[in-house]
């Protein structure tokens, strides 16, 4: 049996939709990327982007690293 995914596991939790999920992301993370604290920048600066902004999964993925230690 596979494990769930986040959006899975907040899904279940907040009985909304994945899409839902993703956009509430997506807009928090928008929030923080516009902050224009150098110190908050400066935490940005560390992720790996494909884009000019973070995806969610980026975040995500980014923060599983932090919290391993990696």
């Amino acid at each position: 049996m596979r494990e769930k995914t986040i959006y899975e596991k907040i899904v279940e939790k907040y009985n909304t939709t994945p899409e839902e999920v993703r956009r509430e992301m997506k807009i928090a993370i928008d929030a923080g990327f516009d902050n224009p604290d150098p110190d908050v920048q400066e935490e940005w600066k560390k992720m790996t982007l494909k884009g000019d902004r973070p995806t969610p999964e980026e975040v995500i993925n980014f923060a599983v690293k932090q919290l391993k230690g990696n």
